[in-house]
């Protein structure tokens, strides 16, 4: 199977990159932020804990949104520079 045929049947997922599963620093960083979080919600209000969710989801989706972008400009650019050495 190519790698395109792998991507389109979803065999291949960028988003789940394993240099950056398998890097240290990227999971102590996670797991610095889920215990600061855990810390941080068990103090708030009811109300609190709601808009704090809300920021949460919201920023999770621009995070999508901005890591889309990165990866279709990344796309265009290796393709560009493909174009370019024909």
């Amino acid at each position: 199977m190519t790698t395109l045929e792998k991507l389109y049947n979803g065999n291949i997922n960028p988003c789940e990159s394993e240099s950056l599963l398998n890097n240290p620093e990227y999971q102590k960083l996670i797991t610095l932020t889920s215990q600061a979080q855990e810390k941080l919600v068990a103090m708030l209000t009811e109300e609190q804990r709601k808009l704090f969710d809300n920021y949460v989801m919201n920023s999770e989706e621009l995070s999508v949104i901005i890591n889309e972008e990165i990866f279709k400009e990344g796309y265009r650019m290796a393709t560009q520079i493909l174009i370019e050495c024909i």
